[in-house]
Order: structure tokens, then sequence, then C-alpha cells
């Protein structure tokens, strides 16, 4: 079992459990220090006992529905994008739940990520999203909502962001093709796929 004490504010503290094998016998605390977005916020975290030092995003989700939906999109980290993380999404650091006056409280720690929105990138950068998303696919994921403000370019790296609305995917289209940009003229097979071909190269 491990534990994560999240401090929100001077008064108010909430004690989080996992039976993630991954973090067993772990314990930490994490430190709120703004919010990023809608149930997203900025966390200082470090091991239980010791000042929380690393950044971190944390998204939050209260209430049974919300929780169970967040223990789904931890299970697509933990399984589909593991091999992903740190490179196309946000390394996932671990999964913790409790009820706060019998209501539940879930906490899911990713990688922080920030970079220029992705409605302000070139067709360039366009192209590397258009990549990552083929790459995604490839992996058995769809995503289900990829606006641009999902993406986030990183340096050279790209993450795509939130999987809340994410769900196993078998893709027919061709996207090693795609990928390497030999099939762009083709109408994709894909509609999420296809949105951001449109967005990128305009009609066929």
């Amino acid at each position: 079992m491990s534990t994560l004490q999240l401090i929100w504010d001077s008064k108010t503290t909430y004690e989080l459990w996992s039976w993630d094998p991954n973090n067993n016998s772990q314990h930490f605390t994490a430190q709120l220090v703004r919010p990023l977005a809608e149930r997203v916020h900025l966390v200082r975290v470090g091991p239980r006992g010791a000042p929380p030092s690393n950044v971190v995003a944390a998204k939050i989700a209260t209430g049974k529905d919300a929780v169970k939906d967040m223990q789904r999109e931890f299970g697509l980290y933990e399984n589909e994008l593991k091999e992903l993380q740190g490179n196309l999404v946000p390394i996932c650091y671990g999964f913790w739940t409790t009820k706060v006056n019998g209501r539940h409280l879930g906490c899911l720690l990713l990688e922080y990520c920030s970079g220029p929105p992705g409605d302000r990138q070139t067709q360039q950068l366009h192209l590397r999203f258009d990549r990552a998303a083929y790459a995604l696919h490839s992996a058995g994921v769809l995503h289900g909502d990829l606006r641009d403000g999902h993406f986030v370019a990183m340096g050279l790296d790209s993450r795509i962001l939130d999987f809340s609305t994410a769900v196993p995917h078998i893709c027919t289209t061709d996207l090693a093709q795609r990928a390497e940009g030999r099939s762009r003229h083709t109408p994709c097979r894909c509609p999420e796929l296809a949105s951001l071909e449109f967005r990128t190269y305009g009609r066929y």
C-alpha cells in the first residue's frame, strides 16, 4: 500500500491510498501550488517527512463516477500508454483515492508538461503533433478530444495531454505510411486522425 498526503491549504489536508504495486510501501506528500486548469493543479511532491520539491501536475476527481473514470484513465497509462510515457504522453506517477465525508476523491499525479499551446504552432509543429497522434493510435488508443490545447511542444519532444475521454482503439489507417508523409493526399479512414490532417494540410 502507498499513501499520499495532499496538502490543499493551511487548513485542509487529505490522506489518500493506493494499492498500485509499482508504488508499494512508498509514501508521499503533495502540496498545492496553483490551479492549471479545471480539476488540474500544479503541486510539489516528495517523500513523506521531507519538504516536497518535485513539481508535477495533479488531476483531481470528486464523486464516485468521476473517480471511476480516473481509474480507467490510470489503467490506460499502466497498459496501452506505458511505453509512450515521457516521450509522447506524460509520465504517470500514480493514482490515489479516499473518501471525504462519504464522498469519493481521487488524485492522479502526472508529469508537468509546459510549452507553447498548440494553437500557436506552425505547420511544422502540427506535423510533429500528427506523428504523435499516429504513434498513439499505433499503441491502440483513441484520444477522443485531440484539440490543439491537448498538444504541448517541449523542446524537441511533444506531449499529448488529457486521456479522460480516451478508449482502447484498433486503427485501420495506414499509420506507418502516413507518419512518413506518403499517404497524406489520400483520405484518412480514421475520423480522429482525419480532422488533424485537415488542420495541417487543408483539403485533400
